[in-house]
């Protein structure tokens, strides 16, 4: 019992550092017209020690949270898995627990994109990918296109719909999401002294 508080104070003491050292391109490129700057990056570390990092990619200095989620723009989200203890099947849990408080637990509204929900997690289930340490996956919108969805450069699959955007934009820039600290941080326009490595 000693030995398993030691670990975990130690891990706390050690976090911060460690939440440090996650590296985002600077921007995505789509084509040779568009590229997506990154805004920002925050961490989402609960008690559960299911650890990540989300990194919003969006042009423009618009920084409120709703106006975010609801823009009918180009725009990214990317997911940087930072423990191993973050795998597919917590990852799914997380993401579908998500969607309701991404929409406010609109029920009406989740029914018209369920199908495309469950699509979505099912392609995610039945991948085969195994989320490690420093990889990550990529939600990319796309207006008139829909949102792509990669694990790490292979894209798995295009989930059409800005209704569909809205929704997964909302488990992490909603009012209502698990963790607003994130969402201030993803959303903050960053220092333009700041520099963020590009991913190796």
């Amino acid at each position: 019992m000693r030995k398993l508080v030691f670990l975990i104070i130690v891990f706390c003491l050690t976090f911060p550092v460690f939440a440090e050292k996650v590296n985002y391109d600077p921007e995505i490129k789509v084509d040779e017209n568009l590229k997506i700057p990154l805004r920002n990056y925050g961490v989402f570390a609960p008690a559960s020690f299911s650890l990540y990092a989300i990194g919003l990619y969006v042009s423009g200095n618009e920084t409120d949270n709703m106006k975010l989620k609801d823009a009918d723009q180009p725009m990214a989200i990317r997911l940087v898995s930072l423990s191993g203890l973050l795998g597919m099947k917590r990852l799914i849990s997380e993401l579908r627990r998500g969607f309701s408080y991404g929409m406010n637990h609109d029920k009406e509204f989740l029914k018209t994109i369920q199908t495309r929900i469950d699509t979505f997690l099912g392609i995610l289930e039945k991948s085969g990918k195994k989320p490690k340490k420093n990889t990550y996956l990529t939600f990319l919108y796309l207006p008139k296109k829909g949102t792509e969805i990669y694990f790490g450069s292979e894209l798995l699959a295009v989930i059409k719909g800005h209704d569909f955007k809205r929704a997964l934009f909302g488990i992490w820039l909603n009012n209502n999401c698990a963790d607003p600290k994130l969402r201030e941080e993803a959303i903050k326009i960053r220092n333009k002294e700041v520099q963020i490595e590009r991913k190796k």
